[in-house]
């Protein structure tokens, strides 16, 4: 099952900067794109991250062990993800 997870940039930041560099996490979330979404009369910019439910399952772990700004984004795609399925 994949899910999509829509994370602000300055959460992305502050996440990515918790992981180690060589951990399956890492690579997940630089694998993200940058997308830019439409609201009111600018654009926010979000990073999009594909990944499969047992990624996005370890990114919350992670996020709820060591980074919580980023709970609710990865816990928000995986319920879509599981609605959608």
């Amino acid at each position: 099952m994949e899910v999509i997870i829509l994370m602000p940039l300055p959460v992305f930041d502050g996440f990515v900067d918790r992981c180690h560099k060589d951990s399956r996490e890492f690579a997940v979330l630089r694998n993200g794109v940058i997308i830019r979404i439409p609201k009111e009369d600018h654009f926010d910019r979000m990073l999009e991250i594909r990944c499969d439910i047992i990624d996005a399952d370890r990114l919350l772990f992670l996020a709820t062990t060591g980074y919580s700004e980023a709970v609710a984004c990865i816990a928000k795609a995986i319920a879509a993800a599981r609605k959608a399925d």
